[in-house]
């Protein structure tokens, strides 16, 4: 999986693990692809995250996830339509709280 962070958060996330927090706007996008049960690789779902104002959502620390499908259509968007669907996002993020709900590569395999 290849992350891509906006300007904006680009010097925060460089720091890895050391983040907390990101600034407000900081946006992060993460390309997926699936396996077929044939080993065909596909293009998956493209995964976003927003760092929104303090009070947005404090039930996903302020964060919005969103999941746009390889057609184009939106899967889900936090406080939006799909709402629901994009609670699994957190979810899986709370296990990343001590920097700012973000997940990083390990440091062998980061780009340099």
């Amino acid at each position: 999986m290849v992350n891509y962070t906006n300007k904006l958060g680009a010097e925060a996330y460089a720091k890895y693990g050391e983040v907390n927090p990101v600034p407000i706007g900081t946006t992060s996008a993460k390309a997926s692809f699936t396996v077929d049960a044939k080993g065909q690789a596909s293009v998956g779902p493209l995964f976003i995250m927003e760092k929104m104002t303090r009070g947005f959502n404090p039930a996903t620390a302020d964060w919005r996830y969103a999941m746009v499908m390889p057609g184009g259509t939106t899967a889900g968007l936090t406080g939006g339509p799909g709402s629901d669907a994009m609670t699994f996002c957190h979810d899986c993020h709370t296990g990343a709280e001590d920097a700012d709900y973000l997940f990083f590569l390990p440091e062998e395999v980061r780009a340099r």
